[in-house]
């Protein structure tokens, strides 16, 4: 008879192996990273330029020129460029991030012919039309201004400018008037000058082969090898960041009579390659990083403050960040504010009983794996080592560590980085009495 009522044993592997991204470099120089897995014959195609936010020194335009290539190219206008993606079967994403951009394309391999073509010319020749312009930067100005009437988004905004300061590139704050300042021709000095080979690489992830490598080749493997116009922290005063000076802090809610308020709390943090980082993000796990967390647990199931409250590590090039992020009755705020507190102080003076830390070894240990499910899944895997060069060594420290991390090296590092008097506390929300 089947047993539904005792567990199955898990089958968990101490070392995982996976597919690995190969090498390959465009004739120009332009390295092409490649995960070739998968049986259905499709094929994501990301080109990835150091242009993020990071470059831009006017306010919004490393956005505006990610989100605009798009919008219109020197042979196309932005609804040709939609219909012949469409007819392909083809899917299009433009992204920017802090500290890169990049331009993706989704499509059959043997639409590739087509495809391919279209992704050259949006990232190669876009016209930034000033008609699709206007309309791009007044949608997002109006949902700037709807944005500005929400508790969490001013929280939000606002907590990496504690952190980092709002003159530093990683917690500037977006003003209305800004959107206002972006203009045509910045657009296209900005794409001019970081939409280059030497800014550049290729993931590409699906049924690969040669034909395919080759294919890439002649649409943007032409042209001589340009220079790395990126930033860097060695010696670009930009990253040198100034934490705020008062650790407690208070914005009082957009909206008249609100009875909602925002928490975020957290600290700076380090790099992705410090030694500490595997450790603490299996600690922030515990803490708040999924559903059975130990926030979740006391602040939504028992006390029922919120109907969710969650903790995160954020790992940027040049900085890292540990957030606490929650929507809250205003009437009980600052009683959920001490109950987080309490949940820090307890991982810095009790060590995580044995069925929680082995619950949470299990619970990561399997969404490593489903994280690794598929080829365009892998490629994003390889991606987040790559951006921080690092190599796959650091997956396989990942995995040692969810089977040898005790709870005694935890507290370690719960002292270390959780104790109150180097914690950043914001609330948005009803103004106190």
């Amino acid at each position: 008879m089947l047993d539904r009522i005792t567990m199955p044993k898990l089958a968990l592997e101490s070392k995982i192996n996976f597919i690995e991204a190969q090498k390959f470099s465009l004739p120009n120089g332009i390295p092409l990273y490649y995960v070739n897995a998968g049986t259905q014959d499709v094929i994501k195609i990301e080109v990835i330029f150091r242009a993020g936010s990071r470059e831009q020194d006017v306010p919004l335009v490393a956005g505006s020129t990610n989100s605009m290539l798009e919008e219109g190219s020197k042979k196309h206008t932005s609804e040709e460029i939609a219909s012949l993606l469409d007819y392909y079967g083809s899917f299009l994403e433009t992204s920017v991030q802090q500290d890169y951009a990049s331009v993706t394309i989704y499509t059959l391999g043997k639409h590739l012919d087509k495809a391919l073509p279209i992704l050259e010319e949006i990232i190669k020749e876009p016209s930034f039309p000033q008609h699709e312009l206007d309309i791009y930067l007044h949608n997002n100005k109006q949902r700037f201004l709807v944005d500005e009437q929400k508790e969490r988004v001013v929280a939000a905004k606002n907590f990496p400018a504690l952190l980092f300061g709002d003159a530093h590139p990683y917690g500037h704050k977006t003003r209305l008037e800004e959107f206002d300042g972006v203009k045509k021709e910045y657009l296209e000095a900005f794409h001019k000058k970081y939409y280059a080979s030497g800014n550049c690489a290729i993931i590409a992830s699906g049924k690969v082969n040669d034909v395919l490598l080759k294919k890439i080749g002649d649409y943007f493997g032409k042209g001589t090898t340009l220079p790395n116009t990126s930033t860097s922290a060695g010696d670009d005063k930009k990253f040198a960041f100034h934490s705020a000076s008062e650790k407690i802090n208070f914005i009082p809610s957009p909206k008249k009579d609100s009875v909602q308020s925002a928490i975020r709390m957290g600290r700076v943090l380090f790099l992705k390659n410090h030694s500490d980082a595997i450790p603490f993000q299996i600690l922030n796990t515990i803490l708040g990083g999924y559903f059975g967390s130990r926030l979740m647990s006391n602040i939504r199931e028992d006390k029922g403050y919120t109907y969710g409250i969650s903790s995160s590590v954020v790992f940027l090039q040049h900085a890292g960040y540990f957030n606490i992020g929650s929507e809250v009755g205003s009437a009980v705020c600052d009683a959920a504010v001490v109950e987080i507190y309490k949940e820090l102080d307890r991982l810095c003076k009790e060590p995580v009983p044995a069925d929680e830390l082995q619950l949470v070894k299990n619970y990561l240990k399997g969404n490593f794996m489903r994280s690794m499910d598929g080829p365009f899944a892998l490629a994003e895997r390889f991606k987040h080592i790559w951006l921080h060069n690092m190599d796959y060594s650091y997956y396989e420290n990942y995995v040692n560590a969810l089977s040898t991390i005790t709870a005694p090296q935890l507290m370690e590092i719960a002292n270390k980085y959780l104790h109150k008097d180097g914690i950043y506390e914001l609330v948005v929300g009803a103004k106190k009495a």
